[in-house]
């Protein structure tokens, strides 16, 4: 059975309980907030398609939000039950007070490429030194990432604070930025179209240059992780099966991504290939380490004061049981 896909437009959440007939009655709901309908959802929509929502119990709504400063907003009101649309905005709000966990994740790896604008004279990472970078606001995933960036280049404090943030929401509009000249490099989700475009390039491995970078995991209220853990853990466990498939069955795999996104077969396999190698996580495991490097790089970025105990902010118990049921891919 299919769950219903829901556009939110960016000046908030109008998000009613649409379910497809034949889960009119299904025991369980969950609202998944996720960025705008992209490549790296594709297990997402797999394990809707495919029937391991289904299988679990579950009648799952995929909301996107191409805006990635909204999600956390709307998870915090009781608007969404999970969130996988940037883990360092989760942070800032858990520093804030907003009682926020991470579970795990199946999209952990960093999904971005960096866009140039030709013209702007970028040859090495320094030139991008007193340039317009593009994002979709401060303390949001772009932001980071290039603050993260900056930072493993060796810039400085004042280096960092030197370039012109603009804010644009959305990965098509930061790319679209790029070509007309409005900024002068970003980073972006990964595409393969967008590559060959005229009036941008691609430098730069984002993937490679942050290794430890956790990307969009799942976020959740405490409260829900408490009073709803076996609905969590199914969800889980649906999310990592579909996974799964998705790298055991490339071919099928493709097929329903063929469905939905408006690219040639090169362009496809070019997204799979990607994906397969640098974002999907088959164990979905975070890992403390990785939850304080996180936290370091957003107070090194002035998004929080100080990093919390691990505890605070990541909780892979669900998760570790799930793998002890499914194994280990």
């Amino acid at each position: 059975m299919m769950s219903r896909i829901l556009n939110a437009a960016t000046a908030g959440l109008a998000v009613g309980l649409l379910l497809a007939p034949g889960l009119a009655m299904a025991q369980d709901t969950l609202r998944i907030g996720m960025p705008e309908q992209m490549f790296l959802n594709l297990p997402d929509f797999v394990a809707s398609e495919r029937g391991f929502y289904e299988d679990e119990g579950l009648a799952v709504e995929l909301v996107h939000i191409a805006d990635s400063s909204i999600p956390v907003r709307a998870l915090i009101a009781g608007e969404l039950d999970i969130v996988q649309t940037g883990m360092p905005e989760t942070l800032v709000a858990n520093a804030a007070g907003a009682d926020l966990v991470t579970l795990g994740g199946i999209h952990t790896g960093l999904h971005y490429s960096f866009f140039i604008n030709p013209a702007a004279g970028i040859s090495e990472f320094d030139d991008i030194k007193g340039m317009r970078l593009g994002t979709s606001g401060p303390g949001t995933l772009p932001h980071v990432v290039l603050i993260a960036m900056m930072q493993e280049a060796g810039f400085t404090q004042d280096e960092i604070n030197g370039v012109t943030w603009v804010n644009l929401a959305g990965s098509s509009a930061r790319r679209n930025a790029i070509v007309s000249g409005i900024i002068d490099a970003t980073v972006a989700g990964f595409n393969p179209r967008a590559e060959a475009q005229e009036g941008i390039d691609v430098a730069f491995d984002v993937p490679g240059t942050l290794p430890d970078y956790v990307m969009t995991p799942w976020d959740t209220r405490r409260s829900v992780l408490e009073e709803r853990p076996d609905v969590l853990k199914r969800y889980i466990r649906a999310s990592l099966l579909a996974t799964r498939w998705v790298l055991d069955n490339r071919e099928e795999a493709l097929e329903v991504a063929a469905e939905r996104f408006p690219y040639d077969e090169d362009e496809l396999n070019a997204f799979y290939d990607f994906y397969a190698e640098n974002i999907w996580n088959p164990n979905g495991m975070v890992t403390p380490a990785q939850a304080e490097y996180m936290q370091r790089l957003n107070v090194d970025g002035g998004l929080q004061r100080e990093t919390r105990p691990t505890e605070t902010i990541l909780d892979t118990s669900l998760l570790e049981e799930v793998l002890e049921e499914i194994g280990e891919y």
